[in-house]
């Protein structure tokens, strides 16, 4: 079981898993800390006092992808190791 069905769950399962850990941190608190909604109402706040929506966003739209992007980075390279683990 631990040679042929594990890698082969493995594999099957880590582009799911990755995708729904993205959304849970588009959809709820990050580590009770950050969410998209605080991180929204805060760039509200800030553009209703410095009247520059567009930097405020972008920097919002940033910081997610800051939080998002290593994820996306870290499962192509784990879908490549056990791929390449998988041809062995």
């Amino acid at each position: 079981m631990r040679y042929v069905i594990l890698p082969q769950a493995l594999r099957i399962a880590v582009a799911p898993t990755v995708g729904f850990v993205v959304q849970i941190i588009k959809g709820t608190a990050l580590a009770s800390i950050i969410g998209f909604v605080e991180l929204s109402k805060a760039g509200t706040v800030i553009t209703n006092a410095t009247f520059s929506p567009f930097t405020v966003y972008a920097l919002v739209a940033l910081i997610y992808f800051a939080l998002c992007w290593p994820l996306s980075r870290y499962s192509r390279h784990l879908e490549r190791k056990l791929n390449v683990a998988h041809r062995h």
